[in-house]
């Protein structure tokens, strides 16, 4: 017996279309899901991605300040050092009392100073080392131009005594001359002029002497 359907295509027709409709609402229900799903996963990895930036960038900026402290601090340092070799060179090695100590020593009375001067001279090579028991070993480097800086020579240093006055005859300025040759703290003795002179008629003799204190040792 064969069956007669009732159904009109109409209704069919409805149904099937129903259920495209309710399939594709699923598949973009489910889509949706997947795209809010795959955003806030999205979102948390930017957001740690950006913190670690934020991290590395505050490390970097820690690094970069601890270097260029350490590069300011080395150039105080420099600084210092350089200001140190200053006030080395400048400071002489034997105060100017003990040595105004022993020219009185050496003074006797018939010897009158009218001017003692002081000066600092630098080292050559060609000068005398020094022999006396208290001589500071010096280093004379064969290239003074590097030891210069801002006008200022850092090349060592040795103390030039002048003495200018009158004796009451020559020979008390010849013994002058020879108790400086005979101490431990002078050397290269040398009379610049001995000249006769009239004082209140009275006949003296005027000196100028130049020695330099024995304080040092050249170690080429």
């Amino acid at each position: 017996m064969k069956d007669i359907d009732f159904i009109p295509e109409w209704y069919k027709a409805n149904q099937n279309r129903k259920r495209r409709y309710h399939r594709q609402y699923i598949l973009l229900a489910s889509l949706l899901v997947v795209m809010m799903s795959w955003s806030f996963f999205i979102g948390q990895y930017v957001d740690r991605v950006h913190a670690d930036v934020e991290d590395i960038q505050t490390i970097f900026e820690t690094g970069k300040a601890k270097v260029e402290e350490g590069v300011r601090l080395q150039s105080e340092i420099a600084s210092l050092q350089h200001q140190v070799r200053i006030l080395d060179a400048a400071t002489p090695r034997t105060n100017i009392s003990a040595i105004i100590a022993e020219l009185s020593y050496l003074i006797q009375d018939d010897i009158i100073l009218s001017k003692l001067s002081f000066n600092n001279e630098e080292i050559k090579l060609d000068h005398e080392a020094s022999s006396g028991p208290s001589g500071s070993i010096v280093q004379i480097n064969a290239s003074p131009q590097g030891n210069k800086a801002s006008g200022v020579s850092l090349d060592p240093k040795r103390t030039r005594v002048v003495l200018t006055g009158i004796a009451a005859k020559p020979a008390d300025a010849a013994a002058l001359i020879s108790r400086l040759e005979q101490s431990d703290y002078f050397q290269q003795v040398l009379p610049v002029y001995t000249k006769a002179k009239k004082i209140k008629e009275h006949d003296v003799t005027e000196f100028e002497i130049r020695c330099f204190v024995a304080d040092y040792k050249i170690q080429k």
